[in-house]
């Protein structure tokens, strides 16, 4: 189907895409292209639609500008710092319309549902993914039911001028992002022909997402030596490095990958846990007891995408990657930083991977000449809602976890 064949990156077996999500268990599959990397004259994601698993061209945008960031480098003590920005900021030409990198993930799936002829998509989110696919699902009135937890529902808003028919926002009353998960896995079991978003198993979400390092390489010249992202689920990683490892494979590009470097909270800290006792299995011991209390929830993920088959794990270990965790104090130290210099606000992920960026000069593990892209992955959220006016989508449906699916279905 289109430029492209799935391969299941456990068995190498390949296969046609059926908007297919799984193949063989414990492993994810991976988009294989037949044209060499050839940036097309379009906007945003849509520059590298060669490597992107669509059959057109869609009318939505979002994408990265990447910019060489001489004052903070100097700040932090980098001579060749470089800043993926993902977020609202007009005058540097931000493009990604709900603040994150998850409008980058959302266009191209969009456009592989309607490829796939899916009557509608299931997402369950903590709020950024949440807010990206109710944007363009709405933009593009394609029908969308989207699970959030009731702590995370403020999250879920949008210019006031769009029209919502498309999009039925469901809320877990007193719940969490994992119940959120639990719902939309059970709704889609139940509605025939509407499909999951399907999270890091989503080849449309890693290879849109991935589409920064592309960028990135275009405005650099050369692919960074390394790599600092926050890190929740996991899909920005293992989408980042499947872009550099085609690269490479192509023959364009002859060095080598980047060093990824990954940040989470100390209070939940699962794939930091696991990495640094050398394990490629998630175990109990690498979560905390119930609910934690973090500073950036956005990074919280009961089932990350750690130990699958060209997961996160597989990413770390092929880039020689490293983790961190970071106290809330030093990433609003370092948000501070960012937004002094850059003049713009940024969310917390993005705080939380400068922070970190910040560990790795001081320990050495980063030196002063070294090539470093960091991922702003998120900013210009105060700015938009200062300059546009937004409202908080109203909830098709509140109740507890146990009430939603049968009141969902009795709707509908």
């Amino acid at each position: 189907m289109g430029n492209y064949i799935l391969k299941c990156i456990k068995t190498r077996e390949l296969f046609d895409d059926n908007y297919t999500l799984h193949f063989s268990d414990g492993a994810l599959i991976q988009a294989k292209y037949d044209k060499e990397f050839t940036p097309i004259e379009a906007n945003g994601v849509w520059r590298y639609f060669d490597w992107l698993p669509t059959l057109k061209v869609s009318n939505q945008t979002a994408g990265t500008i990447t910019y060489k960031a001489d004052e903070l480098g100097n700040r932090i003590g980098l001579s060749n710092l470089w800043v993926a920005f993902h977020g609202y900021w007009p005058e540097k030409g931000g493009i990604c319309p709900t603040g994150s990198f998850k409008d980058m993930e959302a266009v191209p799936t969009i456009q592989r549902m309607k490829d796939h002829s899916c009557k509608g998509m299931i997402c369950a989110s903590a709020g950024n993914t949440a807010r990206a696919f109710t944007h363009f699902c709405a933009d593009d009135d394609f029908p969308l039911i989207v699970v959030v937890a009731d702590i995370h529902a403020n999250r879920i808003w949008a210019k006031k001028s769009m029209n919502m028919d498309s999009v039925k926002v469901v809320v877990v009353k007193d719940g969490n992002y994992q119940d959120a998960k639990d719902v939309a896995k059970q709704l889609s079991k139940l509605l025939p022909g509407w499909q999951l978003e399907g999270g890091a198993h989503n080849i449309a979400r890693r290879d849109g997402i991935g589409s920064l390092i592309l960028n990135s390489y275009e405005e650099i010249g050369r692919l960074p030596d390394h790599y600092f992202q926050a890190v929740g689920g996991g899909p920005g990683p293992i989408g980042v490095y499947e872009m550099m490892e085609r690269l490479i494979d192509s023959g364009h590009y002859e060095g080598k990958v980047a060093k990824i470097h990954l940040s989470q909270n100390p209070e939940h800290c699962p794939i930091h846990n696991a990495w640094q006792r050398d394990s490629r299995e998630l175990e109990a011991i690498d979560f905390p007891e119930g609910d934690a209390e973090v500073y950036s929830d956005y990074l919280l993920s009961e089932t990350p995408a750690y130990s699958v088959t060209g997961g996160v794990y597989d990413v770390l270990e092929a880039s020689n990657g490293e983790t961190y965790i970071v106290e809330k104090d030093d990433a609003i130290a370092a948000g501070k930083i960012f937004e002094d210099v850059e003049k713009i606000d940024v969310l917390s992920p993005a705080k939380v991977a400068l922070s970190s960026l910040i560990q790795a000069i001081e320990k050495g593990t980063v030196n002063h000449d070294d090539c470093v892209l960091l991922n702003v992955s998120g900013g210009g959220v105060q700015r938009l809602k200062n300059e546009i006016e937004t409202e908080v989508v109203e909830p098709w449906v509140l109740d507890t976890k146990e009430n939603l699916v049968p009141k969902i279905m009795s709707l509908l």
